[in-house]
């Protein structure tokens, strides 16, 4: 199924096909965040934080543009948010 009806079908509150999305991009997007948080387990949180997120916001997600590139601007943003944060502790 191609991602575009994936990202529907998760709308419209699939959870399944939520589920096939973070599969296709979970590496790319622990990766992303482990190259600024360079620490495995918070990259990994950060991931998982920034799947969340992604859920609660696909609704706001131009459906025209691809996926990827809008899921790792989430990453970042998280995996910056973590690390500014811990520096505040």
């Amino acid at each position: 199924m191609d991602e575009s009806r994936l990202i529907e079908r998760a709308r419209r509150g699939d959870l399944g096909a939520y589920d096939v999305l973070v599969q296709a991009h979970q590496e790319a997007a622990f990766r992303s965040a482990y190259v600024i948080t360079h620490d495995a387990d918070d990259a990994q949180d950060t991931a998982q934080d920034a799947f969340v997120r992604a859920y609660d916001a696909l609704g706001r997600f131009d459906a025209r543009r691809p996926f990827r590139p809008w899921l790792l601007r989430i990453v970042t943003n998280a995996a910056l948010n973590r690390i500014k944060a811990s520096r505040r502790r």
